[in-house]
Formats: structure tokens, C-alpha cells, sequence
């Protein structure tokens, strides 16, 4: 085809006409087969920085959901831990129940039901995910809880009833006399408190042993407590002709210590969003354990009658107290859950958003490159045409 100066300017016209189609139709027919508007950034240039942007904070909130994912399972396995000694304390205090009211404690083997018992509640406060430990706050490479280092001491014990302040003579101190304790002396009269005989016996130097008058677990009463936890036997003999040592009782009465914790004092944390850190879960030295784990230990070590009712009022103790540890974690469950489905949000609308810069409609893409396909037919025809207007042809 030759073009003429008369037919320049609009061959011209119709070519540059055809080849934007072309290109139009070339572009449509990427985008109708990859659904994607472009295969770069230079495609999309006037939403580059939001693309970025979204990319970005979409990777940030994935982070934040593998944490909050993280945080829900160590939060099932605690629930599930405690749940497990609910159950263990329950059916100790069931067990304690049958030997108390029938004095079977040794036809029931109450002290291997409670060594078995408390080997389990070492094991579930011990629990791990993914090699940490759950139950030792920020100390999370180290087991929370180690029996070995806190021994249960050698303990003398008595009833006091109603207050510190009673007196000795009631605890069967009638006659005044004097306590050699591991071979230091105390001297007493019938007219001293419970409280006053805690005093003397802690103001020695070195103290012998540790005294302390102490609320009763299960009771309104108290009891003078006499410990020795050096791990060897203590010695308590009368020495001033006083009766006070008939009224104490050699068994183990222990206190709801936490001796065994071998965690810190921190709690569990977590990153769950930019500028908050959520800090969740429970530690091993929770009171309400603390008390089933004393309970146990006692029902491990003694078949005495006293001792018994005393491990009971610390089961009755967890037992009461148990339900507020799970509910502790199901609050705390329900707090990153509720910023979890804030995350969610969040990444549907970012996914929306990148989806609407990135990707084409293909249906109406596919329609447009119809139209597009006929203009460029059309042109090509059109350009055709074009070619052979000629006055010499019109003149015909």
C-alpha cells in the first residue's frame, strides 16, 4: 500500500487508532488468562506504596495470629492440666472421706494413693509444649516444680483452739516446765500463749527449729506448729517436769508452701499486636495448688488420724480454689480470642484490598476484550478500506 499526501494524515489516524487497540487488546488478553492486572509494579504504579503498605502490614497480622495460635494451645494444655487435678484432688478427698469415717486409712493404702497422686500433680505441673514449660512463669527451660528441694519436715504439732492467744495449759502444758528442742531450752508456764511459746523458740540463736501458729485448714481453729527442715530428725524432750509435750502431736502438718516452685515470679507473655503484649496463664505456685500439693504430701507420708483431717482441709482447699485457676485461664483464653478475631477482620480486608489492586474482574475483563476485539477488526477494515480511495476510483 502506498500512501499519498492526501491520505496521510488520515492512514495516520487509523494505524495509530489500530495500534492502541492492539496494545489495549493484548493487555486485556494477559490479564483475562493470569487474572492479575499486571505482571510488575510498573503496571500498577499509581497503587505501588498501598500495595507495599498492605503487603506488609498483611505479613505483620500473620505473625500476630501464629502468636495468638501459640498462646490459645499452651492455654488448652494448662486447662487441661488443671482439669486433670480437679479430678485428683476430688477423688483423694473421696478416699480420705472411706478412711476417716472407718479409721481404714491403712486397709486403703491412703499413703500410695497419695504418693501416686502427688507423682501425677508433678507430672501435670511439669507439662511442656514444644520443650517449654508452662507452669514456671518467664522460666520456661527449667521444671517448675522439684519436690526434692523442699523435704517435708520433721514437724511436732498441737490444736489451738480458737486463737494464737490461747493458752498452753489448754494444749495440756498444765504443769510449767521446759522444751529441749534439737538441744536448745525453752522454758514455759501454763499461763503462757501459744503464740508466746512461737516467739521463744524463734528468738533462739541459731533457732533450732521454726515455730508458727497457724490457721487450721477445713477448721476456725489454729495450731502451734514445730518444724525442723534440715532433713534430719528433730529432737523434743521435757526437761523441767512440764506435761507440754503430751499434747503435741509427731506427724506431718504442713503448711501450704510453695518450697518446691522453681519458677520465677513473672507470667507467660506474648507480642499479639504492635503495641501490646499480652501476658497470660498461671504459674506452679498458685495458691490453690500449693495447697493440693500439700494436702498430698501429707497423705503420703501418714496414716495418723490428725494429719489426715488436716491433708483434708488442704483438699478442700484446692478443691474450692481449683475452679478459679481454669477460670483464670478461660479468661485469659477469651481475651486473645477476642483480639484473634480482630486479626481476622483485619486480614479479610487487607486481602479484599490487595485482591482489588492486583487482580482483574476476569468476566468483565473478557467481555472488554470482546469490544476490544471487534475495534480492532474494525480498523484493520477500516485501514483497508482506506487504501484504495483514489479520485481515479471515485471518478469511475
Amino acid at each position: 500500500m502506498v500512501t499519498r499526501v492526501a491520505t496521510f494524515t488520515t492512514h495516520t489516524l487509523l494505524s495509530n487508532q489500530a495500534l492502541k487497540n492492539a496494545a489495549k487488546y493484548s493487555e486485556l488478553s494477559t490479564q483475562s488468562s493470569s487474572g492479575y492486572k499486571s505482571r510488575d509494579y510498573a503496571g500498577i504504579a499509581s497503587d505501588t506504596q498501598q500495595l507495599l503498605n498492605l503487603e506488609g502490614s498483611l505479613t505483620r497480622n500473620g505473625q500476630y495470629l501464629n502468636n495468638i495460635t501459640e498462646v490459645k494451645l499452651r492455654l488448652q494444655n494448662m486447662e487441661s492440666a488443671t482439669d486433670s487435678m480437679t479430678d485428683i484432688a476430688t477423688r483423694m478427698k473421696t478416699l480420705l472421706l472411706q478412711g476417716l469415717s472407718n479409721s481404714q486409712a491403712d486397709d486403703l493404702n491412703l499413703d500410695e494413693e497419695g504418693k501416686q497422686a502427688l507423682n501425677q500433680v508433678q507430672s501435670l505441673l511439669n507439662t511442656t509444649l514444644d520443650g517449654r514449660y508452662l507452669f514456671g512463669g518467664a522460666t520456661t527451660d527449667t521444671a517448675p516444680v522439684n519436690f526434692d528441694s523442699a523435704p517435708i519436715p520433721n514437724t511436732y504439732f498441737a490444736t489451738v483452739s480458737g486463737f494464737p492467744s490461747s493458752l498452753l495449759s489448754t494444749l495440756g502444758g498444765t504443769v510449767g516446765g521446759s522444751l529441749d528442742i534439737n538441744g536448745q531450752t525453752v522454758t514455759y508456764a501454763p499461763s503462757d500463749t501459744a503464740q508466746d511459746l512461737v516467739n521463744q523458740i524463734n528468738q533462739l540463736s541459731p533457732p533450732p527449729a521454726i515455730a508458727s501458729v497457724r490457721a487450721d485448714p477445713g477448721t476456725n481453729n489454729y495450731r502451734l506448729v514445730i518444724e525442723d527442715f534440715s532433713g534430719n530428725p528433730m529432737s523434743i524432750t521435757e526437761t523441767g517436769g512440764g506435761n507440754l509435750l503430751d499434747g503435741l502431736s509427731h506427724n506431718p502438718a504442713l503448711a501450704t508452701d510453695t518450697g518446691y516452685y522453681q519458677g520465677d515470679q513473672k507470667h507467660l507473655s506474648a507480642r499479639v499486636d504492635e503495641e501490646y503484649s499480652v501476658k497470660y496463664g498461671v504459674r506452679a505456685d498458685d495458691p490453690a495448688f500449693a495447697s493440693l500439693i500439700a494436702g498430698l504430701r501429707i497423705i503420703s507420708t501418714s496414716t495418723d488420724e490428725d494429719s489426715l483431717r488436716i491433708a483434708m482441709g488442704h483438699i478442700d482447699n484446692a478443691i474450692e480454689n481449683l475452679p478459679n485457676v481454669t477460670s483464670k485461664i478461660g479468661i485469659d483464653t477469651k481475651n486473645v480470642e477476642t483480639i484473634e478475631s480482630q486479626h481476622e477482620d483485619f486480614k479479610v480486608f487487607a486481602n479484599n484490598a490487595i485482591s482489588n489492586i492486583e487482580n482483574v474482574d476476569v468476566p468483565l475483563t473478557l467481555a472488554e476484550l470482546e469490544q476490544y476485539n471487534t475495534a480492532l477488526q474494525a480498523s484493520f477494515l477500516t485501514i483497508s478500506k482506506s487504501a484504495d480511495l483514489s479520485l481515479v476510483n471515485y471518478l469511475r
